[in-house]
Parts: C-alpha cells; sequence; structure tokens
C-alpha cells in the first residue's frame, strides 16, 4: 500500500495550484479554540492548534472533510515514512464517538502504516462530528509535533511555518468503529504550508481544560477518551 506517497510530479504540479490558498484563522464555538485553518481544493480542511511556547510535543488538531472521503490523514513531517500520521474517519456507531483518530507511522510504500504507540490521541467529544454532508474529528496529539524516528530527532513546532502532507481516500476504512482497522489505498495527495506562528496561542492550556483535558505544567496528567 502507497499511503501518503507524494510522487515528484504531483507534488510540483499540487504545490503550484496550492499558492492560490493560504492559513486563515478559524474559530470554534463549541469548544471555543481558535485554529490555524488551511482548506485544501478537495474542500478537506486541516485546522491546527498550538502552545504559545512549549517543551512538549502538544497538538490540536482537526479535520473537517466532505463525506465523499472515507479517511483523511495528516502526515506531521511532511511526507509518508518515519513521521506520526494521524488517520481520521467518522465512525458508524448510534452512540459514542462519531469519529476517530488513528495513530499510525509508514515505515515502507507497500504496507499499511503500522500503530505508533509514541503518539497518543484524545477525542474532543464536542469537535467530533457527523452528518449527511461532511464529518469532523477533533483530538489532541501529544507526540505529533516533536518524534524520533529513522530520519533522525525531529522538531516541527519550533518555527513559524512548516510542512506537511495529506492523504484522503474515498474508501471507509474496513472497522469504520475500530482505531485499529485496516484501509485501502488513497486516491489524493499532497503537500502545502502551514502557518504554525497563527496557531500558536496563550490560550492553549485554558482550551485544553475547557474541553475536559487537564494540564499541569503544560504537561497532560489526565485524560478523558482516548483512541
Amino acid at each position: 500500500m502507497k499511503s501518503f506517497e507524494i510522487l515528484s510530479t504531483n507534488v510540483l504540479l499540487l504545490s503550484t495550484a496550492l499558492a492560490q490558498w493560504t492559513t486563515v484563522p478559524f474559530y470554534e464555538a463549541s469548544t471555543g479554540i481558535t485554529y490555524a485553518s488551511f482548506t485544501l481544493p478537495n474542500q478537506v480542511s486541516y485546522r491546527i492548534a498550538l502552545p504559545e511556547q512549549s517543551n512538549s510535543s502538544d497538538a490540536i488538531l482537526q479535520v473537517f472533510a466532505p463525506k465523499t472521503f472515507g479517511w483523511c490523514g495528516l502526515a506531521w513531517g511532511g511526507h509518508m515514512r518515519n513521521n506520526p500520521l494521524s488517520v481520521n474517519w467518522a465512525t458508524s456507531a448510534s452512540t459514542g464517538p462519531k469519529g476517530i483518530t488513528s495513530s499510525r507511522m509508514a515505515f515502507s510504500y507497500s504496507s499499511t502504516p503500522s500503530p505508533n504507540p509514541n503518539a497518543t490521541h484524545t477525542l474532543l467529544p464536542l469537535a467530533t462530528t457527523s452528518n449527511s454532508t461532511h464529518w469532523t474529528v477533533t483530538s489532541r496529539c501529544q507526540g505529533c509535533t516533536r518524534y524520533s524516528s529513522a530520519d533522525g530527532d525531529m522538531i516541527i513546532d519550533a518555527g513559524d511555518s512548516t510542512l506537511f502532507a495529506y492523504a484522503c481516500s474515498s474508501t471507509v476504512p474496513t472497522t469504520p468503529n475500530s482505531n485499529t482497522s485496516a484501509f485501502r489505498i488513497h486516491q489524493d495527495t499532497g503537500i502545502w504550508t502551514h502557518d504554525l506562528k497563527m496557531a500558536k496561542s496563550r490560550e492553549y492550556g485554558v482550551w485544553l481544560r475547557r474541553n475536559g483535558l487537564e494540564t499541569g505544567g503544560g504537561n497532560e496528567t489526565k485524560v478523558r477518551i482516548k483512541w
């Protein structure tokens, strides 16, 4: 499986197209969080919130996608292999969480990315929804912005911007209510430059506490829901 694989020709074409788009602020009333949001030509929005100053690997990720997509993922390192992947999809559950973020890492282009035990995602239930046209999955990630892999020790939240990669598929995961589900190859991939300066806020800790997540000195001490 070639999930998140980005061919050089496609990257060049998509990078040219994405020059027309930019990161913008997005305020969500249900959680009180203001994100730095980037909407792709496929109408999928990737929204990021970060602490203003932190030595942790903390981030809040929101993915807003049309129902035409069965799953959409974010590669935090801007490419497929050896970096945290946050793979998101809507569940089919009538009760409980309406979406899932699956923590993965790929080591090859030929197989489904493996579970990544070094990155923990915690759903924000108020901002994880699904309706007849779109789904939204919102999670706090610990271990996504700072990590170690075969590529070395990476810190992606220290600067004012970073390169992200995405992949989306029209096919729903095999077991949509499980975060360990298998999923099919993507039909849509690309990269963009995300404004991290806009994503950073001194209100980050307030947002976590407001949404049922406690912090202590910038680090998590308790979570409500883990996937």
